[in-house]
């Protein structure tokens, strides 16, 4: 399945609800290459850490908007450089985690 069908899949499952797109690396240093390399493009790219709803293991991924993802995916294959995969997740940012009052 594509990137652009897998990002359409999340967003008819969770109606109404914004959808991001995280690349996973198997390291912080293919992340950081691929961060300068999309910034440098003019993308929005933000590093981030990954979701335990992507992979079960920590590690540090690029949260883009799907709108972005393929062209960050773009560049990732025109400068060679590594990453793994680009998951599709609803939301993933409680704006409400740790406020206690």
């Amino acid at each position: 399945m594509s990137l652009s069908e897998r990002i359409q899949q999340v967003r008819q499952e969770n109606p109404g609800v914004r959808v991001d797109c995280y690349v996973l690396f198997e390291s912080h240093t293919d992340a950081m290459q691929l961060y300068e390399l999309s910034r440098a493009a003019g993308l929005g790219t933000r590093i981030s850490t990954t979701p335990r709803q992507a992979r079960s293991s920590c590690g540090v991924a690029l949260l883009v908007s799907c709108d972005e993802a393929e062209a960050v995916e773009a560049i990732a294959h025109d400068a060679n450089a590594a990453f793994e995969n680009i998951v599709p997740l609803p939301n993933q940012i409680n704006p409400h985690r740790d406020v206690y009052c």
